[in-house]
């Protein structure tokens, strides 16, 4: 459990510093803003730090994403390198590191379980 609170920090950490960055090159982009879909998804998904942190955190499920940041790197292609570090750090790596602390964990359940099964099999011989 200490490795898995761990893992929520450091992702929430990782959130909102991207959500920090967010709000400063996204959020503060005045040609964003002002213009088509990509004013759209500024105001809707980009607002302030709360809402960015809350638009980020659908990266780490990916889901539909893509209607997220195409419309903002269609207007602005360097916006690319915003996203890609979140949707391959975040939801790939520590994803990743998440679904490997559950499994370590199921695997230390049944080592525990294999040694009680152990521990009852000699009680029961020794009878």
């Amino acid at each position: 459990s200490q490795t898995m609170l761990s893992t929520f920090i450091l992702t929430m950490l990782t959130l909102y510093i991207f959500a920090c960055v967010g709000v400063e090159v996204i959020t503060k982009d005045k040609n964003l803003a002002s213009e088509g879909e990509a004013s759209k998804v500024v105001e809707a998904r980009f607002p302030n730090l709360s809402m960015t942190l809350m638009t980020l955190t659908q990266f780490v499920t990916l889901d539909s994403v893509s209607d997220i940041y195409r419309p903002l790197i269609a207007q602005k292609p360097w916006l690319i390198i915003y996203f890609l570090p979140i949707v391959l750090f975040v939801s790939i790596a520590l994803m990743n590191l998440v679904t490997a602390v559950l499994v370590e964990g199921a695997f230390a359940q049944a080592r525990h379980e294999e040694e009680f099964e152990r521990t009852k099999q000699k009680k029961t011989i020794r009878k």
